[in-house]
């Protein structure tokens, strides 16, 4: 089993980066999700350990006047799957009003239920230890696997990276 998930996580970091990342992909360390908390879109607060159910997804960070963060959220509006939905997570920082107009502008509802929450005071921001934005991370089992952070030059690849990772 380790061995297999080596390979793929060497699959996505060498598909990233042969994508043409700005930036590379993150040293694999695997390490707990830390701890931080986040606001859904009616207001109630959330730890990280609970931002969804399912055991292994991609938490996406985005900030709203970032159009790299623009084209990485078109990837959700044009997913068409409700697997992938469900195990996306966004993280979009600023004020939830913020948050809810740029989810509603990228992602229309016919797109499917999409799991969001704002970073109203850059919590997460801090803690996942990021330094731009977007950044995609792998989450299975409560630790961080994996991240990217970054433009990719293909959206396809990048489809093709979370697609890897939320049907693995």
């Amino acid at each position: 089993m380790k061995k297999s998930f080596r390979r793929m996580r060497a699959t996505v970091v060498a598909a990233c980066l042969a994508a043409g990342l700005y930036q590379p992909a993150a040293a694999i360390e695997t390490r707990p999700m830390p701890p931080f908390t986040v606001t859904r879109p009616d207001g109630a607060v959330v730890d990280s350990a609970h931002l969804t159910a399912e055991t292994q997804y991609v938490l996406l960070y985005v900030k709203a006047d970032c159009r790299p963060c623009d084209r990485l959220l078109a990837l959700i509006r044009n997913a068409n799957s409700p697997q992938f939905t469900s195990r996306v997570v966004v993280l979009v920082n600023g004020a939830p009003a913020d948050g809810d107009r740029y989810i509603a502008r990228l992602i229309p509802a016919e797109a499917g239920p999409v799991t969001w929450y704002a970073d109203t005071d850059g919590g997460g921001y801090g803690a996942l230890r990021l330094t731009g934005a977007p950044v995609l991370i792998g989450v299975k089992d409560g630790r961080v696997m994996w991240s990217v952070a970054g433009v990719l030059n293909d959206a396809a690849t990048v489809e093709s990276v979370v697609r890897t990772w939320v049907t693995y």
